[in-house]
């Protein structure tokens, strides 16, 4: 079943992948703040900024839920992409690490320092992602 991309019910997918990878629990084992990644607005395609809030912690999500903006000031790590960069992101058309350094993944709020350190967790967090089918807004290529 496919769900909408930064949903309610695409977090709670997006949550059970990723605690049912076994090398994200291992790479992420010191880990332990959230973690934010928001879509974009995009009025020509009509979508409205959405954003989903992991509650990471050693290895563990233990909650995946939609925020509004105004909660993002609370959470220590956010990245924000349009959809395009997500879907691409998401399909594996795109390495992630690859899309930070080209700015079109783009941390809004973190220390990239830290981020260095838990590239393979990112990696794993991605995989995770992609494992939950997920539909874009028609027009997302």
């Amino acid at each position: 079943m496919a769900y909408e991309a930064f949903s309610d019910q695409w977090a709670r997918a997006y949550q059970d992948r990723i605690n049912e990878n076994a090398n994200y629990r291992e790479a992420a084992r010191t880990w332990e703040w959230p973690l934010a990644f928001v879509l974009e607005a995009d009025p020509a395609l009509g979508i409205e900024e959405r954003a989903i809030v992991l509650d990471l912690f050693r290895g563990e999500c233990r909650g995946a839920r939609i925020t509004g903006s105004d909660e993002l000031e609370n959470v220590p790590y956010v990245i924000s992409a349009d959809a395009y960069t997500w879907k691409q992101v998401m399909d594996g058309r795109l390495d992630p690490l690859a899309a930070l350094m080209r700015g079109k993944l783009k941390i809004r709020k973190g220390d990239m320092g830290v981020l260095a350190g838990y590239v393979i967790a990112a990696r794993e967090l991605v995989h995770a992602a992609r494992q939950v089918e997920t539909e874009f807004p028609e027009g997302v290529a």
